[in-house]
């Protein structure tokens, strides 16, 4: 009689061309992903130079960011003013302290 057939060797190999089938697809995936990704910065980026070349940008455009800018600006000097008493808080505090922390 012959012997019973050892399965276990043709289903390493099957398993080894399964894994290398899935690592092909996974770099095919990858590197058509990156092509995609780059092929729309470009075209944004053609868009946008388009866009600054057909002087598309008003007036009215360059009015809404100094609008922005001032708003930030006002901002920033109600902050710095804020900063400027909690610093004169902190020296009355660190004052009182150096002369009077010590004693009871």
């Amino acid at each position: 009689m012959s012997q019973p057939t050892d399965y276990s060797v043709l289903k390493f190999w099957f398993d080894v061309g399964q894994y290398l089938i899935t690592v092909v697809i996974a770099v095919y995936v990858w590197l058509s992903n990156r092509v995609n990704a780059r092929a729309k910065d470009v075209e944004q980026m053609g868009n946008r130079v388009t866009k600054l070349e057909s002087g598309s940008i008003s007036h009215t455009d360059l009015g809404v960011v100094y609008e922005r800018i001032n708003k930030v600006s006002d901002q920033v000097s109600n902050i710095s003013g804020t900063v400027d008493g909690i610093k004169g808080t902190v020296e009355m505090i660190q004052e009182y302290l150096l002369n009077n922390g010590g004693k009871k």
